[in-house]
C-alpha cells in the first residue's frame, strides 16, 4: 500500500492518492460510496505520515474516486453489427496511463476500415482488430508494467519508489528535462505507432 499527496501547474489544491493491493477483488458496489470509505479505512488503519489526516478530508470530501486497475481483454471486440472502442473494449486500467491515445487509435482504425469495406462491416471488423490488437496488447503489457512499479509488493520496493522519488527531485532541471524527454521516445509506446493514411484509399466495392 502507499499513500501521497500530488498537485499540478493547472491546479488550484492538492489531492491524496491510496493505492493498495489485494489478494482477492473486493465487495462493494461503485455507487456505494460509504462502503468504499470504510474499505479504504480499513486498508490504510494504523499508518503513519499524514495518512490519518488524509483518511479524515477523504470522509468530507465530494470528489472521491474508488476503482481497481483492472485490465478488459476479451477475445473479440465485435458481435454482429457492434463492436467495441477504447476502455469499452480494452481499457488498459486507471492511473497508468494509455486509454485515451488507445481510444483515438481505434477510433480512427475503425473508421478508416469500415470506409474501407463499407458495407460490409464484418471485414471491417477484421481488419479494425487486426491492426490494432498488436498495439492493444503491448499496451497492456506496459500498463501491467505500470500498475506493479506503482504499488509496492514489499517494504524494499516502497523504498526504491521512495528513493526514486528524491533522486528525481534532487536532479537539476535540465537533468530532469532530460529524463522526460528519454521516457517519451523510449518507454511511451503511444507515440512509436504508424498509423495509415486512409484518406489515400478507395473504398472496397
Amino acid at each position: 500500500r502507499i499513500a501521497a499527496i500530488y498537485s499540478a501547474a493547472h491546479m488550484d489544491d492538492a489531492r491524496a492518492l491510496f493505492l493498495f493491493r489485494t489478494p482477492e477483488p473486493l465487495d462493494y458496489h461503485y455507487r456505494d460510496v460509504v462502503r468504499q470509505k470504510q474499505l479504504l479505512r480499513q486498508r490504510f488503519a494504523g499508518m503513519g505520515w499524514e495518512v490519518p489526516r488524509l483518511l479524515a478530508a477523504a470522509e468530507e470530501t465530494e470528489t472521491f474516486y474508488f476503482d481497481s486497475i483492472t485490465q478488459l481483454r476479451l477475445d473479440t471486440w465485435s458481435r454482429g453489427r457492434v463492436t467495441l472502442v477504447g476502455d469499452a473494449g480494452y481499457c488498459p486500467g486507471p492511473v497508468v496511463g494509455g486509454s485515451t491515445s488507445l481510444a483515438v487509435v481505434g477510433a480512427y482504425i475503425l473508421a478508416g476500415e469500415l470506409a474501407r469495406y463499407a458495407p460490409d462491416y464484418h471485414a471491417a471488423f477484421a481488419a479494425y482488430e487486426r491492426e490494432i490488437g498488436d498495439y492493444v496488447r503491448r499496451s497492456r503489457g506496459f500498463a501491467a508494467g505500470a500498475a506493479n512499479m506503482l504499488v509496492p509488493a514489499s517494504e524494499f520496493h516502497l523504498w526504491a519508489i521512495v528513493r526514486a522519488a528524491q533522486l528525481i527531485d534532487a536532479l537539476p532541471a535540465w537533468a530532469g528535462r532530460a529524463l522526460a524527454k528519454f521516457n517519451a521516445k523510449t518507454i511511451r509506446l503511444h507515440d512509436a505507432i504508424e498509423l495509415e493514411d486512409y484518406t489515400t484509399r478507395q473504398a472496397t466495392s
